[in-house]
């Protein structure tokens, strides 16, 4: 983690109100036992690597919350490079938070090391509490609760340091709001309008008619229908005069398991990590597929994401594996291809490239 220099700051925007901040050492705070924010007085007189300890785990509280509610941003946030926005997308009960959590799992299980990538959390604590009550949680077979409502912001449910080889850092943050709230377009969601890379979920309890299926949608209340919260997020971003929108964006068949005897779903479920100079042609032909499955068993809305962003993948995958029994997966969980969605947006939005013509910088286009 870099140590900040006095005068070397660099601005960034706030992810929660999208206003500019810089770091300043005047509004740094660390949370007590009790989970509160207290003011944090740093001494220069102690050794560079006890100062930079300190800050991996302080916030700085953006200067810009007026009369609204107080946030508060992680040191490494401000202080790594240019900071990459993650939010997933889709209805509640699409799965995003599972696929979210399996997502981070893998990372920290050296997911991305294949590609060169070295990870560090932005901040231990928060780090931690994800791993604990998420991860481990679900790796024991647990299913997790649905995504609660947020209040006037919407925090990053984790962030992480990716270093990539060379040694250019960059922070990226994981944003994971309910479906209810994905639907609003008042404060709460006005983050959408600065964010990085977007990744849509769809459920194929909602999206496909397979008659198989009928019994566990009856079961579960759902019915067959678009997502609204894809449009709402879709309508919400700048497009900045031009046709399409300028986000990375991934559109992903989650709990993709309950077809996975259908074609070319059977396929894709079980391929390995694309090498990275086979990213590019891999990500092309897996979208194909996908959108192909998707037009001839959808209506328009649920490729509308891909008709809307100029560079976006599509992939088939399952946060885990099978479907649950009264909150609980018997047999545990077995994510399938849940890491190759946010290796597509990555490359996408630079962190992975290896500098080649048909490298990673071609994915999504």
């Amino acid at each position: 983690m870099n140590t900040p220099v006095p005068g070397t700051a660099q601005e960034i925007l706030c992810p929660y109100c999208l206003e500019v901040i810089s770091y300043d050492e005047q509004q740094l705070f660390v949370r007590n036992d009790k989970e509160l924010f207290e003011e944090l007085r740093l001494d220069r007189r102690t050794s560079p690597l006890t100062l930079a300890d300190t800050l991996h785990s302080a916030y700085q509280r953006c200067g810009n919350s007026g009369g609204g509610q107080a946030h508060y941003i992680p040191v490494p946030y401000l202080t790594n490079g240019s900071p990459l926005t993650v939010a997933m997308v889709g209805d509640s009960a699409t799965g995003k938070t599972h696929l979210l959590t399996q997502m981070i799992a893998e990372i920290a299980d050296g997911g991305l090391k294949r590609y060169g990538v070295q990870m560090q959390s932005v901040n231990p604590r928060d780090h931690q509490t994800f791993m604990t009550e998420r991860v481990e949680r679900l790796r024991s077979g647990t299913m997790l609760e649905h995504t609660r409502s947020a209040g006037e912001f919407a925090p990053f449910v984790d962030a992480l340091l990716l270093t990539r080889a060379g040694g250019v850092t960059r922070p990226v943050a994981f944003f994971d709001l309910a479906g209810e709230d994905l639907r609003r377009t008042d404060a709460l969601t006005r983050f959408m309008v600065g964010v990085d890379a977007l990744i849509f979920v769809v459920d194929p309890l909602r999206a496909l008619p397979m008659p198989y299926l009928d019994a566990l949608r009856g079961q579960l209340g759902h019915t067959r229908g678009g997502d609204p919260a894809f449009q709402t997020v879709l309508d919400r971003l700048p497009r900045g005069g031009g046709q399409y929108l300028g986000v990375a964006a991934a559109v992903v068949v989650n709990k993709s398991d309950l077809v996975r005897f259908e074609p070319p779903v059977d396929r894709w479920l079980g391929e390995p990590p694309p090498p990275e100079r086979e990213m590019a042609e891999r990500f092309r032909m897996e979208s194909q597929d996908a959108y192909a499955f998707l037009r001839c068993h959808t209506g328009q809305a649920w490729v509308s994401p891909f008709d809307s962003v100029l560079r976006c993948t599509l992939h088939f995958a399952s946060a885990t594996g099978s479907h649950d029994h009264e909150g609980r997966f018997p047999h545990g969980t077995r994510p399938l291809r849940v890491l190759e969605p946010l290796i597509s947006v990555l490359a996408m939005c630079g962190l992975l490239d290896d500098g080649t013509e048909d490298g990673p910088a071609a994915v999504g286009l």
